[in-house]
């Protein structure tokens, strides 16, 4: 288990111990609830993080979404989804009930109810065991939540539950950033590479003939210059042009002048073959590109939901102890800065 891990399941033990030692007669009635901190941010953070939900829009790429690899690790992070989305209807639950013409009790009643429905979506049974909040001790924060006099004392109940649905959606984009995403990314990777492996081949042979044809007309101004050793290190280099020039201590400028027509006729015909791979050579680069953007774009999406949840997880303890404080985090501050990276979405 994490570091973190073990911090936030020591969390949730502590919570759930003070509530259940200290019920809700600790939380005095006299505090007024203020709605109003935790519905900006609610709807400032999840209208951000709701971007994370919208599939990417794949241009380049598009064929390679049919891969095996895409669409088995796209179904790993559904769970996250529906987590996610758990989490922005309990929050809207929140303030509707605090709104509504209901009792304390039943307003309580509401708020435990659609708790116990985003705890569900977000962590099963034995996550809930490893964090040390079994389904026992689920049912006695629901319970106490219930009991609750106030709405306001109800929300502080939920205390230990929203931070075992914290703790589950953390683990949830742990998988997808450790497994789901390298999977995806491997599997595209080796399809492109295996499409373009042909032409790719044929340009870096085409590239190192290209080199050496270079290479040998320099040794031929090299031996126009006096130095006719440059004609035998050539030749070896390159037995073709001995067609040409047969032998390099009896050469005549004869031979010299074919051995360079030869030598110019085979750039000009490799240089012709290079740009007519020059489509496939950008098809290639454009689908490694998108692929890199991709990535760059779920890593910020990620980012973006990991911080929606450290501040709906502040501001529900704001909340729940009548503090109308805002969160820390600037949750507008981080989603403007990856606007310019981050459109159109992820998963």
């Amino acid at each position: 288990m994490s570091s973190r891990r073990l911090l936030l399941s020591g969390m949730v033990v502590a919570l759930f111990g003070s509530v259940v030692l200290s019920g809700c007669s600790t939380f005095k009635g006299s505090r007024k609830i203020d709605m109003a901190p935790f519905s900006e941010n609610t709807g400032v953070m999840f209208a951000e993080a709701a971007k994370v939900s919208r599939p990417f829009q794949f241009k380049h790429l598009r064929p390679y979404v049919a891969l095996p690899e895409f669409q088995e690790n796209r179904k790993r992070s559904e769970p996250l989804l529906k987590a996610l989305r758990s989490v922005v209807f309990y929050s809207n639950q929140v303030v509707a009930i605090a709104n509504s013409r209901l009792s304390a009790q039943d307003k309580n009643r509401q708020l435990a109810r659609y708790l116990r429905e985003v705890l569900d979506t977000s962590a099963g049974t034995a996550f809930l065991d490893s964090l040390g909040l079994d389904e026992a001790s689920a049912k006695t924060v629901l319970q106490n939540i219930r009991d609750a006099k106030t709405y306001l004392e109800g929300i502080a109940a939920a205390g230990p539950i929203v931070t075992a649905v914290v703790v589950a959606v953390q683990d949830r984009l742990d998988a997808l950033q450790q497994t789901v995403i390298p999977a995806i990314d491997a599997g595209m990777d080796r399809a492109i590479e295996v499409d373009f492996h042909d032409t790719r081949t044929n340009y870096m042979n085409l590239k190192g003939t290209q080199a050496r044809s270079m290479r040998a007309l320099n040794f031929l101004y090299v031996a126009r210059m006096g130095d006719r050793a440059a004609l035998d290190t050539l030749l070896n280099e390159d037995p073709s042009v001995k067609d040409f020039l047969p032998s390099a201590q009896k050469a005549s400028a004869k031979e010299l002048d074919a051995a360079e027509r030869y030598l110019r006729d085979r750039l000009a015909g490799i240089d012709i073959v290079i740009h007519q791979l020059d489509y496939d050579l950008a098809a290639y680069k454009a689908k490694q590109d998108e692929l890199g953007a991709w990535r760059i774009d779920v890593d910020e999406r990620i980012k973006i939901a990991r911080n929606a949840m450290a501040v709906w997880a502040q501001s529900h303890r704001n909340l729940g102890a009548g503090i109308p404080v805002p969160p820390l985090i600037d949750v507008q501050g981080i989603t403007g800065s990856l606007v310019g990276s981050a459109k159109n979405a992820v998963f």
